[in-house]
């Protein structure tokens, strides 16, 4: 979860959905930062319902872990599924390596996400598709509001209808509500909305700013940026009561909460040296640890579900991804991404591919990049802005 800093809150954004399921509307862009080379796949045979072949090949053409060609590949799959059953089996050459009967009621497109999730499974111990991306979008000029969409881009939603603007969306740990900022005539509070059924709370009702929404892994309690005292500080609140505990204390500006998997530390922004920067302290307070990276500035921290840092530096006048690892493996920016500024990275539940918006001028878009490859895909073509995603963990239900 990632929080922006004041100066950045009303940088948002909206992508555009592919409606067909050919290969070459999906638009890649590669980096060199990574030898890793990703398994082959070629579509032997697929048939059946077209609402759940359609999303198939599109979550199978974006998921990331395999590449989709046609002719020799490593991989060959046939596919069938309709009437509530799919069959699938994935070859190795003549040799059948994954074979798969599911069963399934209702949506076909959330079908078809777990039916491309049981391949990543089998051969990655991963699961990706079966998750949501939430992120906000200026629908009007100065009026920003809440969106959700599926991992391809598809099944766009809107979540806030509002007239003052929502802004910096995060997903609670189950990922059935978003917790976001919206502003008011009176300041800013943060607010819950479930998805299904659809309903909304308020989570704060304090004086000043109330910004920053992280959620703790356990569901409980939130990292968030406060003014109470007139000084903008970290707290710790319980996200069903006024109970809160305040974290620093100082004249610098802090911002961006977020929580490590464990629910230990907090990683967080903080200008207090000058320029922002990324520092740890504990759940319960306690010494500063800053945290080692490149560039100028880091702001923007995203943990990943394995521990790493996903932050946007300012390395030659612009903002680029970089990943910080306690383990010292992948650190550093991401290289060769196409030019514009980075930022707000998100950490999908695969600890692999990351979302992020990408901006050009006055103009922002979420791109979707694989940590490993360098490869970054455009979520959604729109003509409007979009920025702030986070994206889901695998959903439960």
């Amino acid at each position: 979860m990632k929080i922006k800093t004041p100066v950045l809150l009303l940088l948002i954004a909206l992508c555009a959905v592919f409606t067909t399921v050919r290969a070459n509307v999906i638009e890649i862009n590669k980096s060199a930062r990574q030898t890793f080379v990703q398994p082959t796949i070629a579509i032997k045979s697929i048939s059946g319902d077209k609402a759940l072949c359609e999303p198939f090949y599109r979550y199978l053409a974006t998921c990331g872990w395999f590449r989709l060609v046609k002719g020799q590949a490593d991989y060959n799959l046939e596919f069938t599924g309709g009437d509530g059953r799919i069959v699938m089996q994935l070859n190795f050459g003549a040799n059948p390596v994954i074979r798969k009967n599911i069963t399934y009621s209702g949506d076909s497109r959330r079908a078809a996400a777990r039916a491309v999730d049981e391949f990543i499974n089998s051969r990655f111990n991963q699961r990706l598709c079966d998750s949501q991306l939430v992120f906000t979008a200026e629908t009007k000029r100065g009026l920003k509001e809440v969106f959700v969409c599926d991992t391809d881009g598809g099944n766009l939603r809107k979540v806030t209808d509002y007239s003052n603007s929502c802004v910096e969306p995060s997903w609670m740990p189950d990922g059935r509500s978003v917790v976001y900022t919206r502003y008011s005539a009176s300041g800013t509070d943060l607010c819950e909305t479930m998805l299904n059924p659809w309903r909304t709370r308020r989570l704060t009702r304090f004086p000043g700013m109330n910004v920053g929404a992280s959620v703790h892994p356990s569901g409980n309690f939130l990292a968030m940026i406060m003014s109470i005292d007139r000084q903008v500080e970290l707290y710790v609140k319980a996200l069903n009561g006024r109970e809160r505990r305040r974290l620093t204390n100082s004249k610098a500006v802090e911002a961006s909460p977020c929580w490590h998997p464990d629910g230990q530390t907090i990683c967080f922004v903080s200008d207090r040296s000058g320029r922002p920067a990324l520092y740890l302290v504990g759940a319960n307070g306690g010494e500063l640890r800053r945290v080692p990276t490149v560039g100028s500035e880091a702001v923007t921290p995203s943990w990943s579900p394995d521990g790493k840092l996903a932050y946007a530096a300012k390395v030659g006048g612009s903002y680029q991804i970089a990943i910080y690892d306690p383990r010292g493996v992948d650190t550093g920016v991401i290289k060769n991404l196409p030019a514009g500024d980075w930022e707000a990275p998100t950490w999908a539940p695969d600890s692999r591919h990351l979302a992020a918006s990408r901006r050009v001028g006055r103009k922002s878009e979420i791109y979707i990049v694989d940590s490993k490859t360098g490869v970054s895909r455009k979520l959604r073509n729109m003509s409007i802005s979009q920025t702030s995603p986070d994206w889901s963990p695998i959903r439960r239900d």
